[in-house]
């Protein structure tokens, strides 16, 4: 038997959060006719990049999260701004968080669905080779960033070891190896 979406009897805005808006949406259940209550995140797109300097360290940024009230080391990234192309996120982010671009363009690692469950959106990878540093970081007033370079030799141990856990973050770096290993240039 064939999937099938289930219908949207109705939606509704429950509550405008900044970055996310929730909204209660009634669906069908297209088999069954069952009809349930869901909450739905919805959410800009988001990007985060993988910038390598020339001598292949990993440009990395340590910052405090409030999610987990912890300090986290990860990728650069953040949201896309409406009509902002992802690319041109991921380079501007890495630009304003740690001061490293390079001249030509980053290209794309993989896209994913951060959690299709509830939220609609997706999350860009981007890999941006012989990054150096141009300028200094332009961080907001709510931003507080270290810039780490690591080797990337080191990463998959860093991976192991519980240091660096950011699932979006994870997530690059796997299509980052899987593209190492897998796909010739």
């Amino acid at each position: 038997m064939m999937m099938s979406p289930w219908e949207t009897l109705e939606r509704s805005l429950a509550a405008d959060l900044r970055i996310f808006s929730a909204y209660k949406v009634q669906r069908k259940h297209p088999k069954t006719g069952a009809v349930g209550d869901f909450t739905l995140l919805d959410s800009a797109e988001w990007v985060n990049i993988l910038p390598l300097t020339a001598d292949n360290k990993v440009v990395m940024v340590r910052q405090y999260r409030h999610g987990t009230d912890a300090i986290t080391l990860e990728l650069p990234g953040g949201l896309v701004e409406r009509g902002e192309n992802p690319l041109h996120a991921g380079m501007r982010e890495c630009r304003e968080e740690t001061g490293y671009a390079a001249l030509e363009d980053a290209t794309l690692l993989g896209v994913n669905e951060p959690n299709p469950a509830f939220m609609n959106n997706r999350c860009h990878s981007f890999l941006w080779r012989n990054c150096s540093l141009q300028h200094g970081q332009t961080l907001d007033e709510f931003e507080d960033i270290e810039v780490v370079l690591l080797p990337m030799d080191e990463i998959p141990a860093r991976i192991l070891a519980g240091e660096i856990q950011h699932s979006l973050v994870l997530t690059a770096f796997f299509f980052y190896f899987l593209r190492e290993q897998y796909v010739k240039n």
